[in-house]
């Protein structure tokens, strides 16, 4: 049984005028009515690189890793803990083509994607004709009877993406396959829509509007698995189900931990699986400085907006304009419930890989002294340290360190956490508690000792590092570049001002 997914970035389940609309293709297989086309799909992630991973595994993508932005080396290995795995475990052939290079790197020890460094060269991504081309050329080699696992990622925003993904089905079609094969189409998540939310946004994956969660699906199964004709199906499902839901057809069984659940209920006897059921989606991470979560059950629609928390109903307010928490307190607390205990379980799910990095840290060489660790972001990571110290040593009340300012003792170590990505300056970091304290721990979230770097860090310098990083894509990317210099002061809002003031 061939496995065939194809994935087109950013699009969205509705008719645009921008190039993030819903793509022919998409309203021609649901005119045509060959398989399953699904009106309400969501994401838990409004960019590619964690709904890519969040769908390959069946899990939230907060549970996944803490930041986005850490090196791929240090991220833990997810190599077993897919759905991807049972199907090698069954002889199943895995190839992916994929549109760009980062993309190929953080999927490379799931997908063994297709990867030939000139294809990539300097920050080249495929465009849909040669995706195409190599689809055709690695296709060629297979069978109809065969198992192959083949995933096709189409980059966004590319104006011939429809016109190949049409060759595409036709050449399914010409050479056997499109009949006893599992395809499907979907996107990886939509596209923020000022025009419909009426606010700016500077990057599409800072906010999580249903307009950025909600992708196109289209699936189709063969006879062999199922008797069900083809149908519109409205009630919803989540992107995170798709392989849970094609491996139930297989009776093949996924045991890593996850949150996915299978739709072949609903596809079969249109029983709505997702009735009672919470699902999280967020737009940041733990370690990032901007907080954007969403708890989802029904048409109920909770945000936790950077502190601030609202609630929508979805059904009667789409573009969710009006907080209703004041007159709906029951299902605000069964949301926010949910919410803290899925901030609880990511904080056990990540304690593992925060131990492994405390303890290769200098951190966890320290003994009997005082240690003050002042509020600050990310309040996760502090925690984490209180936790991991005071087995130690003695972690210092607020008030005791105000006691120990006052009597001039200053024989505590004062540990402050950098966040690299907002340009805020270690030399600011370190000047707003220099009263308390000479000892210093300076760490960012790696927990990597950054002492050294005071004066080598501030927004100008951050600045002028990111120019000199991307300066050979200068010509290539040159307004993403100045996008994304002047986006990060955008991170010092009154609500993450709390964590740094």
């Amino acid at each position: 049984m061939n496995i065939f997914w194809i994935v087109t970035d950013s699009i969205c389940n509705y008719e645009r005028a921008d190039l993030h609309g819903l793509l022919p293709i998409y309203k021609k297989l649901k005119s045509n009515n060959v398989g399953f086309y699904f009106e309400d799909c969501i994401s838990q992630f409004p960019s590619t690189n964690l709904s890519l991973l969040s769908f390959l595994t069946g899990r939230f993508p907060y549970y996944i890793f803490p930041d986005y932005y850490r090196s791929i080396e240090n991220l833990p290995s997810l190599e077993y803990e897919n759905f991807i795995f049972p199907l090698k475990k069954e002889n199943y052939n895995i190839q992916s083509i994929i549109f760009g290079k980062e993309q190929v790197e953080i999927v490379k020890e799931i997908l063994n994607p297709y990867y030939v460094e000139e294809l990539y060269q300097g920050d080249h991504w495929l465009d849909a004709k040669e995706i195409y081309e190599l689809f055709e050329q690695i296709i060629s080699e297979s069978l109809p009877n065969e198992k192959n696992f083949s995933l096709i990622f189409f980059r966004p925003s590319d104006t011939k993406a429809d016109l190949y993904l049409n060759k595409i089905i036709d050449f399914l079609k010409e050479n056997g396959f499109w009949e006893n094969s599992i395809f499907i189409l979907s996107s990886d998540h939509g596209y923020y829509d000022k025009n419909l939310y009426k606010r700016t946004k500077l990057l599409h994956f800072d906010d999580i509007h249903q307009s950025s969660m909600q992708p196109a699906l289209f699936m189709r199964l063969p006879e062999s698995l199922t008797k069900t004709p083809p149908k519109i199906i409205k009630k919803r499902v989540y992107l995170l189900d798709i392989m849970e839901t094609i491996l139930d057809y297989l009776n093949i069984k996924a045991t890593h931990e996850k949150e996915s659940i299978s739709f072949k209920e609903l596809i079969e006897k249109d029983i709505d699986i997702n009735k009672d059921r919470m699902v999280r989606g967020d737009c940041y991470l733990m370690f990032q400085s901007i907080k954007k979560t969403m708890i989802i059950k029904q048409n109920w629609k909770l945000c936790n907006n950077n502190g601030k928390f609202l609630l929508f109903d979805l059904e009667k307010d789409p573009l969710e304009k009006k907080d209703i928490k004041e007159n709906n307190m029951e299902i605000y607390n069964d949301l926010y419930h949910f919410y803290l205990k899925s901030e609880l379980k990511a904080y056990e799910i990540i304690k593992s890989t925060l131990n492994s990095l405390y303890n290769r840290s200098i951190l966890s060489s320290i003994k009997s002294k005082k240690i003050y660790i002042p509020k600050q972001f990310p309040p996760q990571l502090v925690k984490f340290l209180k936790e991991s110290l005071q087995e130690n040593n003695i972690i210092l009340e607020p008030s005791k360190v105000a006691n120990s300012v006052s009597s001039k003792d200053k024989s505590f170590t004062t540990i402050l956490i950098y966040n690299r990505l907002t340009g805020y300056g270690l030399k600011k970091l370190y000047k707003k508690h220099k009263n308390l304290t000479k000892k210093f721990i300076i760490m960012d979230t790696q927990l990597n000792d950054l002492i050294d770097q005071l004066n080598k860090t501030g927004y100008f310098k951050f600045v002028m590092r990111s120019i000199i990083a991307r300066r050979k894509q200068l010509f290539q990317r040159w307004k993403e570049i100045v996008v994304w210099i002047l986006y990060f002061p955008l991170y010092f809002n009154k609500y993450v001002r709390k964590y740094y003031t």
